[in-house]
């Protein structure tokens, strides 16, 4: 079967990598099966504040203060999604949470918040393409290229 998400990086002749590994469902867990690599390793949350719905792209390291993201977005009381969302408007299970699943996001409805560390002094970054089973290395700017590409908005900021 093939992947979307690879055939749309070959499509644009976007550079990556591919890593192979079992299920994961944390980035620590993830971080076992991509030692020797170098890429900013990060946390996707897929979050929703009524109607409204963010995928936030935060450093693995970091831990996100909900309260001081619902300042900065000017939005609702944000918590976390629900499988089912997850499900409608990225079409993936919990696990596989990535900026990638936005090629699953036809009515362009989730909004991209990333942090702007990642954001300014990252080169690569790592991702599942909507299976939680691989990892794909690619650069940044290609992802944000391939993220306005697919009609989403991007905001950076600091997390």
């Amino acid at each position: 079967m093939t992947n979307p998400v690879i055939e749309e990086l070959r499509r644009a002749g976007v550079q990556y990598q591919l890593l192979n590994h079992p299920p994961v469902y944390t980035a620590q867990e993830a971080d076992r099966y991509v030692q020797g690599h170098q890429f900013a390793r990060t946390k996707n949350l897929f979050l929703r504040a009524r109607q409204e719905f963010y995928l936030v792209i935060v450093d693995e390291k970091k831990r996100l203060d909900l309260r001081a993201l619902r300042k900065q977005l000017h939005s609702a009381r944000l918590q976390f999604a629900t499988a089912e969302q997850l499900r409608e408007r990225l079409g993936i299970t919990p696990g596989a949470v990535s900026p990638l699943n936005l090629i699953n996001n036809p009515n362009h409805d989730v909004r991209v918040v990333m942090d702007r560390t990642i954001a300014e002094q990252e080169r690569l970054i790592g991702c599942h393409p909507n299976t939680n089973r691989q990892t794909v290395i690619l650069a940044l700017p290609a992802l944000m290229a391939l993220l306005k590409r697919w009609g989403n908005e991007v905001t950076i900021l600091d997390l």
